[in-house]
């Protein structure tokens, strides 16, 4: 009998090439898989909620693969725990519905993206937040940021041409922190190739005037991604949460 389980991950993902296995380098997906095979003693392979890119963090990453091992969800957590590197850390696991799948079966996402807006930035969050220098006008910036709610053709906002470029943004906040520090919260149901890193290189380059407070439904139309802002670095993005249609632990 085959049992469907979910595992849901953080990360630290400055040393590693993304979520997906390449050649270029080490991936979160060929450590857990080199992990989770090492306490069953045998190959699996694992999908994942999101492929985030080369050097993007995460909260709430979710996995799942497929056994026909009876695992204790508990043990298991703490088996996978002892096995992962230091920078991946496994949050829950349990067994779920024969047709649940992270992709597929995902309602919306969420992202969160971290701004160091001063002179300055302390070391600590050199590796989790883009230094931007020139001043951000943070008002104008969560004003332009409405244009960007509702169902919209994102091709102009995506690194890839694709023919299925429809994506719809449920929500985005921009939060105001400590240290001259900005948090970009954006939640939607599917994301495009670097959609996310994208959409705060332009409200970035809105705050500080490199593209007009009106620019956004212009750049929607055009469909052309050097009309959009600049790709924000991948180390300030943390995928935080996937939501389904029932909660997961």
């Amino acid at each position: 009998m085959s049992h469907n389980i979910q595992i849901i991950i953080a990360y630290d993902g400055s040393r590693f090439f993304g979520w997906q296995k390449t050649r270029s380098g080490i991936a979160i997906q060929e450590e857990m898989e080199k992990a989770i095979s090492r306490i069953l003693g045998k190959a699996v392979q694992t999908e994942a909620a999101s492929r985030t890119d080369r050097g993007v963090h995460a909260k709430g990453q979710v996995v799942h693969f497929r056994t026909d091992q009876i695992i204790h969800p508990h043990q298991f957590q703490r088996a996978l725990d002892s096995v992962l590197p230091q920078e991946i850390s496994v949050q829950s696991v349990q067994l779920v519905d024969e047709q649940f799948h992270p992709t597929l079966s995902a309602l919306a996402k969420e992202y969160h993206y971290w701004i160091c807006n001063s002179s300055t930035q302390l070391p600590m969050n050199r590796l989790y937040s883009w230094h931007v220098h020139r001043p951000l006008d943070i008002k104008l910036m969560q004003t332009s940021a409405c244009d960007f709610l509702g169902t919209h053709d994102f091709l102009a906002f995506a690194n890839e041409r694709t023919d299925d470029s429809i994506r719809t943004i449920e929500s985005i906040t921009i939060q105001p922190m400590e240290e001259k520090r900005l948090r970009i919260e954006i939640r939607g149901d599917r994301f495009l190739y670097k959609m996310a890193r994208n959409i705060v290189g332009t409200l970035a380059y809105i705050g500080c005037q490199k593209l007009p407070k009106d620019c956004i439904p212009k750049i929607f139309a055009s469909k052309m991604r050097k009309n959009a802002g600049i790709t924000a670095p991948a180390h300030g993005l943390f995928l935080i949460e996937v939501f389904y249609a029932y909660p997961i632990k």
